[in-house]
C-alpha cells in the first residue's frame, strides 16, 4: 500500500470516529467543565449536552469527532506520549 493510500485510509477512518459527550463523560469520569475545555466551547453548552432530557442538546459531529480523537489519545497514552513529546519539542 502506498503512503498516499495509507493517508487516505486514515482520513476515511477519521470521518467515522464519533463519540457522544455522554459516553465520553462516563468512560473518563469527567464533567461538563472538562468537556468544555476539551472541545473549546462554553461550559453552558456542555452542561446542556449532559443535562437531563428536558434541556439536553445534541453535540454536533465536529465535537463528537474531537471527543473520539481525545478518547483514542487517552486510551493509547502510554504509546503516544513519547511521540507527543517529540512533536512538541519540534515546534
Amino acid at each position: 500500500m502506498s503512503e498516499r493510500q495509507k493517508r487516505q485510509q486514515v482520513l476515511e477512518l477519521l470521518q467515522q470516529m464519533l463519540m457522544s459527550p455522554q459516553d465520553f463523560s462516563y468512560r473518563w469520569d469527567i464533567g461538563y467543565e472538562e468537556l468544555a475545555a476539551i472541545c473549546g466551547i462554553s461550559k453552558s453548552t456542555t452542561y446542556h449536552w449532559l443535562a437531563g432530557q428536558a434541556s439536553r442538546r445534541t453535540a454536533g459531529r465536529p465535537y463528537q469527532r474531537i471527543l473520539a480523537m481525545t478518547d483514542f489519545l487517552l486510551s493509547n497514552a502510554e504509546r503516544i506520549h513519547p511521540l507527543l513529546e517529540r512533536w512538541h519539542i519540534g515546534e
